[in-house]
């Protein structure tokens, strides 16, 4: 297994929370499975854009990311807000964790499963989500869905040209899709104050719905629900994302 965290967490971390607003809807959905189960693992904190809004509520959050510098900035936002005794922050992988006694709901938010980049990586980081849950216990996650059409935009740059980040304001982008494997490989690049061009790293596998709901089952989940989004789309070819919940059999 590839242990590193992506060198986009390491050399961005304080850039992430301006740039990176979230989906529309998912701190509402977490935080109401988070409500109804009484506590929370989630795995992928960051810098905890929905962890915060979750210990506001009330709820106990435990969170595990593998980024130190990622940890460090929600760890510095709970202590503002009053909250570091809700929010537990833990140094940890998803493929390998492992609790005290097993919980009601574990989560990953916001695409993180996709940096499990092998078919392995994956299987094991369900696998650590049946062992950390209670019997009846909820999986909730969200990730990209698939998109044919930017796959073949990025396919058809060439190698000096760049295209603007979305939603990241100054940075451009090259991304390669690994067929073989299904990875996308992105690097990102931005000026500084110099004018000299400094870039970073990160890297997704993408899976589809039908490869998702085998690999649940096969590591002991029902499907509960499947979405195209946190308003309760239902998911087609052009959804943009996959919300799932599942429960441990």
């Amino acid at each position: 297994m590839d242990t590193d965290s992506e060198p986009f967490y390491r050399d961005v971390p304080r850039e992430y929370d301006r740039y990176t607003p979230g989906l529309p809807g998912d701190v509402e959905f977490y935080v109401a499975l988070a409500r109804e189960a009484g506590s929370v693992v989630e795995l992928g904190v960051g810098t905890g854009r929905i962890a915060i809004p979750t210990a506001r509520a009330g709820i106990p959050v435990l969170g595990i990311d593998r980024e130190p510098a990622m940890l460090e900035i929600a760890r510095e936002k709970a202590e503002a807000a009053g909250l570091s005794d809700r929010l537990d922050l833990r140094l940890g992988d998803m493929r390998s964790f492992v609790l005290e006694e097993p919980v009601p709901l574990v989560t990953i938010p916001f695409s993180a499963f996709l940096h499990n980049l092998t078919i392995e990586d994956q299987t094991a980081t369900l696998a650590a989500c049946h062992r950390a849950l209670e019997p009846g216990g909820r999986l909730a996650l969200n990730m990209l869905n698939p998109d044919l059409q930017m796959i073949a935009k990025w396919n058809d740059l060439g190698p000096s040209e760049w295209m603007p980040y979305d939603g990241w304001d100054g940075y451009e982008e090259q991304t390669e899709f690994v067929r073989r494997g299904q990875l996308i490989l992105t690097t990102l690049r931005a000026a500084d104050e110099a004018g000299e061009w400094r870039t970073t790293t990160f890297r997704l596998r993408y899976v589809n719905r039908y490869e998702m709901q085998h690999m649940l089952e096969r590591a002991g989940f029902e499907v509960e629900s499947l979405m195209g989004g946190f308003a309760g789309e239902p998911i087609t070819e052009s959804s943009r994302h996959q919300v799932w919940v599942a429960r441990r059999r």
